[in-house]
């Protein structure tokens, strides 16, 4: 990204819903050089009978109920960059109309006769289905190799574990907070398939469930749970037992992260059916041990 930013290359990014495309996209204009703005256009909210206008714009009288003329996202991103986010649910019609205006610079408002230079850096952003649509035929190959001059992959959240505890804090810090110690367990173990866009609902969600300026890992516990469907929820002992096990099955620091008592800890095990003693053997013996003499 960085690497082909300051080119005049376009850049489709692709990736999961949630990972941050847009916040890409903003990052690779700022070091653009472009002295126009980033126009941000979600093509998939389109209303499809206006897609045209809005893309390519209009003159007074062009439509019924054109009672004004309108500049274009095209033509408002001369001299600057336009981001196309879900631009693979573009109607057939302007996806022809886009790909002329990609190949002569020329931009042509709907019920006008002249045609207006645009001198304009394209990102497109779209999900890993691309290749589907465009072998399929919903999408015009032609197209989608000019809008693919570089293309950078994205990544889910899962696959970037290292960058989990780095965006949680920086998400905490953006609400004036800061994540409690033995919250990072849990920010690890759950697989976050809303990727970025949940981890940063979670921190908001959980600085609410808070009176003062740090997150426990409660909290986050918490927070993840109030944003999930119930069937996708995981069941409160295997959240417990996914804690103890990043923690090497210690129930002083499993409870001491939740920020209870180790008897409370215990009552939530056996609320939720689970017995230590069958689950993990230690070296001196089984869990049961370790309760009595070292947790």
């Amino acid at each position: 990204m960085e690497r082909f930013a300051p080119t005049s290359l376009p850049i489709l990014l692709v990736g999961a819903t949630g990972t941050g495309k847009e916040l890409f996209a903003r990052h690779i204009h700022e070091r653009s050089k472009r002295i126009g703005e980033l126009v941000d256009l979600n093509c998939g909210a389109l209303p499809q009978e206006m897609v045209e206008s809005l893309l390519f714009g209009h003159r007074r009288g062009a439509f019924t109920g054109a009672v004004e003329s309108v500049t274009g996202h095209i033509e408002r991103s001369h001299r600057g960059t336009l981001f196309l986010d879900e631009v693979l649910d573009l109607s057939p019609s302007a996806q022809v109309k886009l790909l002329r205006v990609l190949d002569t610079a020329e931009v042509q408002p709907l019920g006008e006769t002249r045609k207006h230079f645009v001198d304009l850096r394209v990102i497109a952003a779209a999900q890993d289905n691309a290749a589907t649509l465009v072998n399929s035929g919903h999408f015009r190959r032609d197209l989608y190799q000019r809008l693919a001059g570089i293309v950078i992959e994205i990544p889910t959240l899962e696959k970037r574990r290292s960058d989990v505890l780095l965006l949680a804090n920086y998400f905490a810090l953006e609400q004036h907070q800061r994540l409690e110690a033995g919250t990072e367990p849990i920010l690890r173990e759950y697989p976050w398939p809303g990727n970025v866009r949940e981890l940063r609902l979670v921190i908001q969600r959980a600085g609410c469930l808070v009176e003062n300026g740090t997150l426990p890992a409660s909290a986050i516990a918490e927070a993840i749970k109030l944003g999930s469907p119930a069937c996708v929820l995981t069941p409160d002992g295997h959240e417990l037992l996914h804690l103890l096990k990043s923690l090497e099955w210690n129930v002083r620091a499993a409870a001491t992260s939740l920020g209870i008592s180790r008897s409370t800890f215990y009552d939530r095990l056996h609320d939720a059916g689970i017995s230590l003693r069958t689950l993990k053997p230690s070296k001196n013996g089984n869990l049961a041990d370790k309760r009595s003499h070292s947790s």
